[in-house]
């Protein structure tokens, strides 16, 4: 693969870039890849006693709660500062038995 400036260049990972990134790719620079939540996603929230999220789902539109397939994050909390999010992939019936990481 070229990188536009006349060099090859390896990438690695489960998930190969598309030929714009590839062409447009600059190793000089600093590069990550940002994912949107598309506007079509269900999104269920549980809050704790200061009004703060602390479990957040994402699910494309329709899909059940029970089904897997969400995208679950736990927040955690110093005061009024969120300090951590975890992740996980299950359902929002299972929220608080998923495996966060």
């Amino acid at each position: 693969m070229g990188n536009g400036i006349g060099g090859a260049t390896r990438f690695e990972g489960a998930i190969k870039p598309d030929a714009i990134s590839v062409d447009s790719y600059e190793p000089e620079l600093y590069a990550k890849r940002v994912t949107d939540v598309p506007t079509n996603m269900q999104m269920r929230a549980v809050y704790d006693s200061s009004n703060n999220p602390i479990y957040v789902g994402f699910a494309p539109s329709g899909l059940s709660e029970s089904t897997d397939g969400w995208l679950l994050h736990k927040l955690e909390y110093t005061g009024i500062n969120c300090t951590k999010r975890t992740i996980s992939y299950d359902s929002w019936d299972n929220y608080l038995t998923a495996t966060y990481s």
